[in-house]
């Protein structure tokens, strides 16, 4: 059985660099974020009120697959690492929700959807989450220059990063039977482009 390793930090942590790097070393398929192919992201950044449900439903679909074909690919080779899994998206829509842009009755819809895909998930052999400060993700981004992160402030990124925080909390708690015996690995990653050794060896120490 191959790994699957669920890659995960806030916007600009540096996830896409280093997944691809590590895919080389580890010899696993990289899967990446579905972010150009988002087909709800712009109209959400002009209207979020009227589009922020419908782009979110689209974004667990389009990652509950990215999952299944990361399971195929630990049948039959490898692995794969998955650039932000089901749990880490639903950070997100939880942010969302608290901002008045998804309705409660929207969010009981998400919820429900989510626990039927969460029901046949299969558990990542790791969590790796970039620890990266929001003021440094925040230049990243700036950096990188996509057109659809020309918003973000440092506020965003500082919400963002509790409710990771969070969720990692409720993993290591065991809180979801999804997450039960689930290992993760902090990485800080406040200085991007460093080398990789050492997170190689501890992956495969620990799967």
């Amino acid at each position: 059985m191959g790994r699957v390793i669920w890659l995960e930090g806030i916007i600009g942590a540096g996830k896409t660099t280093l997944g691809r790097a590590l895919s080389t070393a580890l010899q696993l398929r990289a899967i990446e974020e579905p972010v150009e192919t988002n087909p709800f992201l712009t109209d959400f950044y002009q209207d979020p009120r009227r589009w922020a449900f419908p782009m979110q439903i689209h974004l667990l679909h389009a990652r509950f697959a990215m999952q299944q074909l990361a399971a195929a690919e630990a049948l039959t080779s490898r692995g794969a690492i998955l650039d932000r899994g089901l749990p880490g998206d639903r950070v997100f829509a939880k942010m969302l929700t608290e901002d008045g842009f998804i309705s409660s009755r929207e969010w009981q819809t998400y919820e429900m959807a989510y626990d039927v895909m969460t029901a046949s998930l299969r558990p990542p052999s790791l969590i790796l989450y970039l620890d990266v400060e929001p003021a440094v993700a925040l230049d990243r981004a700036r950096v990188r220059a996509r057109g659809c992160e020309t918003g973000l402030t440092l506020e965003y990124l500082t919400r963002l990063q509790r409710g990771y925080l969070d969720l990692l909390v409720q993993v290591e708690s065991g809180k979801h039977a999804w997450s039960r015996g689930m290992s993760i690995l902090r990485v800080p990653w406040n200085v991007d482009h460093q080398g990789i050794d050492g997170i190689v060896d501890e992956i495969r120490r620990r799967t």
